[in-house]
């Protein structure tokens, strides 16, 4: 986007980004659900840390 001189190519840009991170996370969960990928590592319960 920085190196184009057109204004109007910037929404496009931003447009499809978002299509591809969409189509991104819609494979991940395939690869996820069919055990081909491992879930990624979750954050801690940090209320029930707070508790323990």
């Amino acid at each position: 986007m920085a190196t184009s001189t057109r204004k109007d190519l910037s929404i496009h840009y931003v447009r499809l980004s978002a299509e591809i991170a969409k189509y991104a996370e819609d494979g991940a969960n395939i690869m996820i659900n069919n055990a081909w990928l491992e879930e990624p590592p979750l954050s801690e319960d940090r209320d029930k840390l707070a508790n323990t």
